[in-house]
């Protein structure tokens, strides 16, 4: 029969063993904006299932605006460090860049086919009026402006000259995947998307001049 000092002892590991107020915080906010958007999330939501106080919140992010940008900062961070993991060990650049359609393909079913989180956010700040609102539309954009660069210097690698108007159309047609995923909850557009990729990478870039 477990004594005081015992059950004492377990409920002190317990303690030690959580996250602290600001991962229980952003923990929670991820789940809930990933899952059910984010302006329809209230603070004190978000409050319940961090098991936090509003003082810590406010003292951690200052308010719900500064929350969701942390949101997704930390979603970009993640994904970049599964792309990065992902292609560690790959050396052609048309196999890195098809990498980037892969990881979409074989996440979205676990995401039960939301689409791409950035875009979503965007979407719900349509019109950013106040500072915060433009952080949140900067971060969004953010993630997008990493996989654009990443995609071009890719491209440069792989063509031996500057490869940005390819990068974009690749980043369309990644785009329109995710988007077609979300409505159709389906990896097929996400599929074709890269079937078209592999056919523009085997044609020259509109960067080609001779």
């Amino acid at each position: 029969m477990p004594t005081a000092k015992s059950t004492g002892a377990k409920a002190a590991g317990r303690r030690r063993n959580r996250p602290t107020p600001r991962q229980r915080l952003l923990d929670s906010a991820t789940h809930l904006f990933t899952t059910e958007g984010i302006r329809v999330i209230g603070i004190d939501r978000i409050l319940r299932e961090a098991d936090v106080a509003k003082a810590s919140l406010y003292s951690l992010f200052g308010s719900k605006d500064a929350l969701v940008i942390a949101y997704l900062e930390a979603m970009d961070d993640k994904w970049r460090e599964e792309y990065a993991q992902r292609t560690a060990h790959m050396h052609d650049p048309q196999e890195k860049i098809l990498a980037f359609f892969d990881q979409s393909i074989e996440e979205e079913p676990g995401k039960e086919f939301r689409g791409s989180h950035f875009q979503n956010a965007a979407t719900e700040y349509p019109r950013p009026e106040t500072e915060a609102e433009h952080g949140i539309i900067h971060a969004a954009r953010q993630h997008r402006e990493w996989r654009l660069n990443t995609l071009t210097e890719l491209l440069t690698e792989k063509n031996g000259y500057p490869g940005r108007n390819q990068a974009h159309q690749l980043l369309v047609l990644l785009d329109g995947g995710l988007a077609g995923a979300r409505l159709t909850h389906s990896v097929e557009p996400l599929k074709l998307a890269r079937d078209l990729a592999v056919q523009l990478l085997a044609a020259p870039p509109a960067d080609y001049a001779i």
